[in-house]
């Protein structure tokens, strides 16, 4: 075993621990669509209370959603490309779940404050939770693989020395 050996089975490992988490993210993405069909938000109290879908007509859980999918998707296809010098940037799926987050973060902290009569009324539901916390997960997981990458060197042999997942 030489010293050349070395760095390339640490650049092969990189690249799979990258790979594995670009799946998770897109795992991730799939299950913040699939929770955007629960219930999200409740207006009123009592078995007259009005529950909508992160989908509902209007509702600003649906940007939630699209982020952490399009964050989900953007991984996993990044992930799956096997062509050299192809794939995904890790910032770009990244910088995408964090808005999830963030959005998630907003309109549950801002939920009260629709307006001064009836933000008292406005509840939250599992879908909120499931894709505050989906939202938190995937942000962490690409935040992982973000933090990983490196450019010390070209890791696809193209020459650019850029990081791709």
């Amino acid at each position: 075993m030489s010293a050349h050996d070395s760095p390339s089975r640490g650049s092969s490992s990189t690249m799979q621990r990258e790979r594995m988490l670009s799946m998770v993210a897109g795992v991730l993405g799939v299950l913040m669509f699939i929770w955007g069909f629960l219930k999200w938000l409740k207006f009123g109290d009592g078995d007259s209370a009005h529950k909508y879908s992160g989908y509902a007509f209007q509702m600003p859980t649906t940007a939630i959603i699209g982020f952490s999918l399009a964050a989900g998707l953007l991984a996993l296809l990044g992930a799956t490309e096997r062509r050299r010098g192809r794939g995904v940037p890790s910032a770009i799926p990244t910088a995408l779940a964090a808005t999830s987050l963030l959005l998630a973060v907003g309109v549950y902290l801002g939920k009260g404050s629709i307006s001064p009569d009836s933000g008292s009324k406005v509840g939250v539901q599992i879908g909120l939770i499931l894709g505050l916390l989906t939202a938190l997960v995937q942000t962490a997981v690409l935040g992982m693989g973000l933090a990983s990458r490196h450019d010390d060197g070209d890791d696809s042999g193209s020459g650019t020395g850029r990081g791709r997942i």
